[in-house]
């Protein structure tokens, strides 16, 4: 009798892909950062289970949602076996846990054969029916939540603020366990304030809403640098977090001329404020590649395919592009305007003057901010310079490496986009999106190319070595 009554459970489970699918939708607007991975959960014994753990790290206070969804099962029961179940938790619940072997685990995300010793508390936990811990009215510290994987799906929620973050360090996990002779596969949701989109390609190919990044345009301005405008032609969104400067998923811009490629950009620096997040607001980004003759150009956002997308075909466009003869007023290297705004600004002076003496740009500090993102502190130690400064081509900008290579070009107008630098005295903070997981030698060189007249040039370059 129970075989059958699972048997129905199951078919039930199984049949509510769509309501899962629209639950995912109905939160999509509140995530932040997301893991959507497979998982395999073999069979298992009551004294020897078989367990997945799935571990996320969450930045800053928010809602963490579990979801899960099984999409294949061999079901072996018998009146007295035991079903797989799946418990949010936070890394408490091992015995002890380094810095290098969590971000490892990070890395890993679905981790089958975790070599971590747990509590006393946690191995109970993990290797007896829980009924003991459960069933108290005070649950250990590190629990948050459980869920049998045969039960009626619904999502576990878990509200975390400033103080919990200071107490877990924000690290938390999705723990799943089989101790019956039975097999499942499924797909598992955990959508949490955080810096990381971990998606399975196949999975996020059934989102119903999806982001459509498209070339709308590609042409020179006056100036006959290459101009390009990008789209979102939705519905779907590109959340804010998938905008990483580096990493193995990282979006790009990326230009050919004439068949060579001459350039990638991560979509971070060509849409900062997050237009292409939503549907209807195109960016136009101009880029530094200057043409004197006609050329054959090739514009392609998502080049590396990280993106699942309704439309592949607009991701590039290709164009005969011929300079003109004479140059006009010139459009602001880097620049994203909307489409249709005016885009025309003026250029600095050819010598790059200074105004009322020359400036002195110094980097005065490289640190981690409270979510170990690498931040930066530039100071001007000498006198003011002029606005035109900003909108300089070539631009002044910062360069950043790590453990030697390079990283990151920033250019002034972003450093400082309020131009604070431009008095004696001004400081600013720039903060990257990238979260230190790693011990690293940051350095940071400003006005890398000399284009500023500054009052000390030997200061330029400072290097730290920052762990997280």
């Amino acid at each position: 009798m129970r075989k059958v009554v699972l048997m129905v459970v199951v078919i039930f489970i199984l049949c509510g892909l769509t309501t899962f699918i629209t639950q995912l939708w109905a939160e999509d607007l509140a995530a932040s950062a997301r893991i959507h991975k497979k998982f395999q959960l073999l069979p298992g014994k009551a004294d020897d289970r078989y367990v997945v753990y799935v571990p996320f790290e969450v930045s800053h206070p928010g809602r963490v949602r579990v979801y899960y969804e099984l999409t294949g099962v061999d079901l072996k029961v018998d009146q007295t076996m035991n079903l797989p179940n799946l418990y949010l938790v936070d890394s408490r619940v091992f015995d002890k846990i380094d810095e290098s072997t969590w971000v490892k685990m990070c890395k890993t995300i679905v981790n089958y054969h975790p070599t971590l010793k747990l509590t006393t508390e946690g191995l109970k936990f993990i290797i007896s029916e829980v009924k003991e811990i459960l069933g108290k009215d005070e649950k250990p510290k590190w629990f948050h939540g459980s869920q049998k994987l045969l039960e009626k799906n619904t999502s576990l929620i878990l509200d975390v603020d400033d103080r919990d973050l200071r107490t877990t360090k924000g690290r938390y996990l999705v723990i799943l366990r089989n101790p019956s002779p039975g097999e499942y596969h499924g797909n598992i949701l955990i959508s949490f304030p955080g810096n990381v989109w971990e998606v399975d390609p196949d999975l996020e190919a059934t989102y119903e809403r999806k982001p459509d990044l498209a070339i709308e345009r590609l042409e020179l301005d006056a100036d006959n640098h290459v101009v390009i405008t990008v789209a979102n032609y939705g519905p779907g969104l590109l959340h804010k977090v998938r905008y990483n400067r580096d990493g193995e998923r990282v979006i790009r811009l990326q230009v050919e001329v004439d068949g060579k490629k001459v350039a990638a950009v991560p979509i971070a620096e060509v849409d900062p404020k997050y237009a292409l997040a939503s549907k209807g607001s195109p960016v136009t980004y101009r880029t530094d590649i200057l043409l004197s003759q006609p050329a054959r150009v090739t514009a392609m956002i998502d080049a590396d395919d990280v993106v699942a997308e309704p439309d592949k075909r607009n991701n590039k466009k290709r164009e005969t592009l011929t300079p003109r003869t004479s140059s006009l007023t010139p459009t602001e290297s880097g620049k994203r305007v909307k489409r249709g705004s005016e885009s025309g600004t003026k250029e600095a002076g050819d010598s790059l003057q200074s105004a009322g003496g020359n400036p002195d740009l110094v980097v005065t500090d490289i640190f981690l901010d409270h979510r170990r993102r690498v931040a930066v502190r530039v100071e001007n130690q000498g006198g003011s310079f002029s606005p035109d400064i900003y909108r300089a081509t070539p631009p002044v900008q910062i360069h950043l490496l790590m453990n030697g290579r390079s990283w990151a070009y920033v250019p002034l107008s972003f450093l400082d986009p309020a131009g604070k630098l431009r008095q004696p005295g001004g400081s600013i903070i720039w903060t990257s999106d990238y979260v230190l997981r790693e011990a690293a030698e940051i350095t940071v060189v400003v006005d890398e190319g000399n284009r500023l007249p500054e009052a000390n040039e030997n200061n330029n370059t400072l290097t730290r070595r920052l762990g997280p």
